[in-house]
């Protein structure tokens, strides 16, 4: 999936077609495009990956997900931008994040 997507610079949002549930402290992640018939996988994220998922909301960028990464998993920001770009673009590619709506002045 190709959107053009800046992963440090353009909000995403968790996909309406994914249902998301966090068990036993991480996320797994079903999409459900067209019903459970056409489940192609499964996603689990490990902590890390939870939390990066947790703080998609459509407003943070993934600099500010990395910023916040880096406090919680006391890792140094440029290392947290690697694993964050690494982790949205995996999302991206998979169908389970979309770029967030663009909103004016930012």
């Amino acid at each position: 999936m190709t959107t053009g997507a800046d992963l440090l610079r353009d909000p995403l949002l968790p996909s309406p077609d994914v249902v998301a549930r966090r068990v036993a402290g991480e996320y797994l992640l079903v999409p459900v495009r067209s019903g459970a018939a056409q489940m192609d996988f499964i996603f689990t994220a490990n902590d890390l990956g939870s939390e990066i998922f947790r703080l998609l909301d459509g407003a943070r960028d993934g600099r500010e997900i990395a910023r916040l990464v880096s406090e919680e998993f006391d890792v140094d920001v440029p290392r947290a931008r690697v694993d964050v770009v690494q982790f949205l673009g995996a999302l991206l590619a998979a169908g389970l994040v979309v770029q967030a709506p663009k909103v004016p002045g930012r």
